[in-house]
């Protein structure tokens, strides 16, 4: 059977009639696609949450479920069975359930979008797209999956959860280079990050190497730009989507951020000439719900995580599969 959605959309003006609902109220229409059940389940509480807080209507395509069935919860969640469903079924399904005047947010939680014809007619009518690659793969696959899908559509508005994760890393790499020690962030020697999970990893090293100006030229290394070698090293270790560690060394110094015990604070040595009492940061995790509002309402137009992206990219285009 296929999707009907003149009776979803019957149902849903039924339960606006009773209930008496103002659609203008909604910021957004939130488009979530996925193919695994516990994906979908964990999808389904983080944008509870977030439409608590930001009146929405959710259109959940629940790519494990047929075309058969459908729900509607009050006014404005709206599940469909899509298994089985083409592009031009999903892209008729959003355009007519979506709210007119407000913006398209697509969270997309599956594999394949480098050449997942659905993926790319959802896209045509979305203003914001949210990724997660480590969610869906604690390898390396769905990120380069993300980085040959964003070579060939440069305009695309996308966010991806495993680099908005990083935050507190990147300030604690700016805390160790403010003062003093400056100038050995030109000086830098070998990279090491910890992780249980390896997007967030190859974020981090191609944001340090998109900022310093680094260019990958083996494996397990890189150039800075007077031409000095920068090697590198990720190893698998700790909570999934979650940095462990990571060691800085220039010639004269090592930085190292590092997780205490209790997992609650980052806490920061520096030996050699730059030597430093050791401190401690927070990590301050704010969960993937606030996350995901983050992806959402801020991080679509991030030149930085673009400028990582594509250096992360460059990174693995000389790493095996």
């Amino acid at each position: 059977m296929s999707l009907d959605l003149d009776a979803v959309l019957d149902e849903l003006t039924a339960s606006y009639r009773e209930r008496g609902c103002d659609a203008s109220v909604a910021t957004m229409t939130v488009v979530v696609f996925f193919e695994n059940p516990a994906i979908g389940e964990l999808a389904r509480e983080r944008i509870r949450m977030i439409a608590s807080k930001h009146p929405s209507r959710v259109v959940v395509l629940d790519g494990t479920q047929s075309e058969n069935l459908h729900r509607i919860e009050g006014c404005d969640w709206i599940e469909l069975g899509v298994s089985g469903s083409g592009p031009e079924v999903l892209r008729s399904a959003v355009s007519r359930l979506r709210l007119a005047d407000a913006p398209v947010v697509l969270l997309w939680i599956a594999h394949g979008i480098a050449g997942d014809a659905r993926f790319a007619a959802l896209c045509e009518d979305v203003q914001t797209i949210v990724y997660n690659s480590s969610l869906l793969d604690t390898g390396h696959g769905a990120l380069r999956e993300l980085v040959g899908y964003v070579e060939s559509h440069s305009g695309l508005s996308l966010a991806d959860i495993a680099y908005l994760r990083l935050a507190p890393w990147q300030e604690c790499v700016a805390i160790f280079f403010d003062g003093a020690a400056a100038a050995e962030l030109h000086d830098l020697r070998r990279v090491e990050i910890a992780c249980g999970s390896e997007p967030e990893a190859f974020y981090l090293l191609g944001w340090l190497s998109s900022r310093l100006e680094w260019k990958p030229t083996a494996a397990d290394a890189l150039v800075d730009r007077s031409g000095k070698r920068v090697a590198f090293a990720i190893r698998r270790e700790g909570e999934a989507r979650r940095i462990a560690r990571i060691a800085l060394s220039s010639s004269r110094s090592t930085f190292v951020a590092e997780v205490d015990g209790s997992r609650e604070s980052i806490l920061l040595r520096v030996t050699g000439s730059s030597e430093h009492a050791p401190r401690y940061r927070a990590v301050g995790n704010p969960g993937i719900a606030a996350l995901v509002e983050r992806a959402i309402l801020w991080g679509h137009d991030d030149r930085i995580f673009q400028a990582a992206l594509a250096a992360a990219g460059s990174i693995l285009a000389l790493r095996k599969e």
